[in-house]
């Protein structure tokens, strides 16, 4: 059964957002996890493939933003759809509900506090609750 948890931000800023998803990516990443990160758009897309070079000095998460040139299968990609290669877990920071949940094992979903990612994020709560997908809230 799919697990699905919603990672509630105090604050809406992107640094505090992108901070947030790279330690989750990192955590999973550490874990043995492949990450798959659906961005809202190629800007945010860009800003976290940035992040994820420069968050940490002493750390390195290999990964590859999808229509940076060929395709690189690395164990973390960034892109707006979710690619047929995907799985392991999926960390969402669109307004959109992903597709292709089933192949993943755990869906990340990231809320910051600005009302139309709330609103959004009560909307995929909603349509993963009927879904019958286990959920969890954790407030930052």
């Amino acid at each position: 059964m799919l697990r699905v948890d919603f990672y509630v931000l105090a604050q809406s800023d992107i640094d505090t957002c992108l901070l947030t998803t790279c330690r989750l990516t990192q955590k999973a990443f550490l874990a043995g996890q492949r990450v798959f990160i659906q961005a809202q758009d190629e800007t945010q897309a860009l800003l976290c493939d940035e992040w994820l070079w420069t968050f940490k000095p002493d750390s390195f998460l290999p990964h590859h933003c999808l229509g940076d040139g060929d395709f690189i299968d690395a164990p973390i990609l960034i892109g707006l759809d979710t690619p047929p290669q995907a799985d392991g877990v999926l960390l969402n920071l669109s307004l959109r509900q992903p597709k292709g949940l089933a192949q993943f094992t755990r869906v990340l979903e990231l809320i910051t506090d600005e009302q139309q990612s709330k609103q959004q994020g009560r909307l995929r709560w909603q349509y993963y609750k009927q879904q019958g997908y286990n959920l969890e809230k954790h407030d930052l």
